[in-house]
């Protein structure tokens, strides 16, 4: 019996199953996030009951400075709940997949704090192929349509 380990354990894959999509930032690769999925995150955003933040609207519309602020307040609470936690993050890997390098950076970071506290192979995955997204730049032409 062959002990190695496939190279694509703990690799998150696409959903078989309907994943709400906010909830994608948890457990889509980059490379997944083709302009159709970007479209369906931002009209997740836009139905989604709204954060406690002037900057919500601009986060929702892509604006990566406004996302950031939304996000970095979330991630600050005292108590992070999901339901404030997966909107923040799930604007961030709007600009993320955008190729906006801030957010890029601030989702692995979310994504590699998630891994070791909960020795999740697929958060970790996931923050190493946002790292090399960075690296690599936009490889694709994507635009978020206006509502």
């Amino acid at each position: 019996m062959n002990s190695t380990a496939h190279p694509d354990a703990g690799r998150p894959r696409t959903p078989v199953e309907p994943v709400p999509p906010l909830t994608w930032w948890r457990v889509l690769a980059p490379m997944v996030l083709d302009l159709d999925a970007q479209r369906r995150l931002r009209t997740a955003l836009l139905d989604s009951p709204p954060l406690p933040s002037s900057d919500w609207g601009a986060a929702c519309r892509a604006d990566p400075t406004a996302a950031i602020g939304v996000a970095i307040n979330v991630l600050a609470e005292g108590t992070i709940l999901p339901e404030r936690l997966d909107p923040a993050m799930s604007a961030i890997l709007l600009c993320a997949a955008l190729g906006d390098p801030a957010c890029i950076d601030l989702l692995a970071h979310v994504l590699g704090r998630r891994a070791r506290r909960r020795a999740d192979l697929g958060a970790l995955w996931l923050a190493r192929a946002w790292c090399s997204a960075a690296r690599r730049g936009p490889d694709r032409v994507t635009a978020v349509s206006g509502r």
